[in-house]
């Protein structure tokens, strides 16, 4: 099926991004054309693995002094070629996010910011929702999870998957959000996600024999 024709669904309980989005002037890089064959096989990837459930989740990698970035109500599974826009900052504390191109950046917008920030050797975000993610019985050992849930798109989640990242190398559990992986490039942060994805169906699987 063709990427543009397919349904787009967004989760119960998403009311849009949480923080100021301001539209600057000027178009895109051309690079992001290509860019978004990237973003795609990643998406797709994720997809397979039944990791995309409606709007969940985000993609972005570094560029340049910001990040380019899945759009707000985005759904991975069929990401569209008009919906990787550019973050050139974000003010946290008055929770601004500047950005170009047609389209709001995602809703989490403001956690990749400070994971940037904060691990200058990140290159890639992958925020991907799974089911066994939301087992504790099967992180257990296995992915370190934050202390408590936060509210989608707010500050106190941003801080606290940095607070959890001190724990933890590449990848983290946000308590009932999903994985969030940090890596040099996409292809190997989705490597990643995969493969814990598929350490933690197999625990699952070994407690039902």
């Amino acid at each position: 099926m063709n990427n543009e024709n397919q349904t787009k669904h967004l989760l119960a309980g998403y009311v849009g991004v949480k923080f100021r989005a301001i539209r600057l002037p000027g178009e895109l890089p051309p690079e992001v054309a290509d860019l978004y064959l990237l973003f795609k096989r990643t998406g797709d990837r994720l997809k397979a693995h039944h990791m995309t459930p409606a709007n969940a989740g985000n993609l972005s990698i570094r560029h340049d002094d910001g990040f380019l970035i899945s759009a707000s109500g985005s759904n991975l599974g069929c990401l569209e070629k008009n919906e990787l826009p550019l973050v050139q900052h974000c003010d946290v504390e008055a929770e601004r996010v500047s950005y170009q191109g047609p389209v709001k950046p995602s809703s989490e917008s403001i956690m990749h910011w400070l994971i940037y920030q904060n691990r200058p050797e990140a290159r890639a975000i992958i925020h991907a929702h799974d089911e066994f993610a939301a087992r504790p019985e099967l992180l257990s050992g296995q992915v370190e999870e934050s202390e408590r849930e936060e509210p989608y798109g707010t500050i106190e989640l941003a801080r606290m998957a940095i607070a959890t990242f001190q724990r933890a190398e590449r990848i983290i559990v946000l308590k009932n959000h999903g994985y969030v992986a940090i890596g040099s490039d996409l292809d190997g942060t989705c490597d990643l996600v995969v493969d814990t994805h598929l350490r933690l169906l197999g625990r699952e699987l070994r407690r039902g024999v």
